[in-house]
């Protein structure tokens, strides 16, 4: 399965790819390819298109940040600590392919940098 890996470290976004594997869950593909522990979910927008972050991004003072904005969806951006790896889902809640591009992304993402939290 291909998704999109949104990195704030190196400030790139850029396909990757997922193979079924018995002994690899995509759970545990997620949490690598993202660096986290524990995960959760941002919508994109009303189409389905999602965004797993890190749930524990925000817990550490100093992470690596984008801001993520789609005036049609949020009134305000959407700040996010940490990697992110973006994929569609299909009507029953499962990840397929996204259909946002990385063209369409890469216009509704502001890098900022690394920065302290509180």
């Amino acid at each position: 399965m291909r998704a999109i890996l949104i990195n704030p470290i190196d400030e790139t976004i850029r396909e990757v790819f997922y193979a079924k594997n018995k002994e690899y869950s995509r759970l545990n593909w997620i949490q690598d390819t993202i660096n986290c522990r524990t995960i959760d979910g941002v919508r994109l927008d009303d189409n389905g298109q999602y965004m797993y972050i890190d749930d524990e991004g925000m817990l550490s003072n100093m992470n690596y940040f984008f801001r993520y904005t789609n005036n049609d969806y949020y009134v305000e951006p959407v700040l996010i600590a940490g990697k992110a790896l973006a994929v569609g889902t299909d009507h029953l809640g499962n990840d397929i392919e996204p259909e946002i591009t990385i063209g369409e992304l890469r216009s509704r993402i502001q890098f900022l940098g690394r920065k302290a939290l509180h």
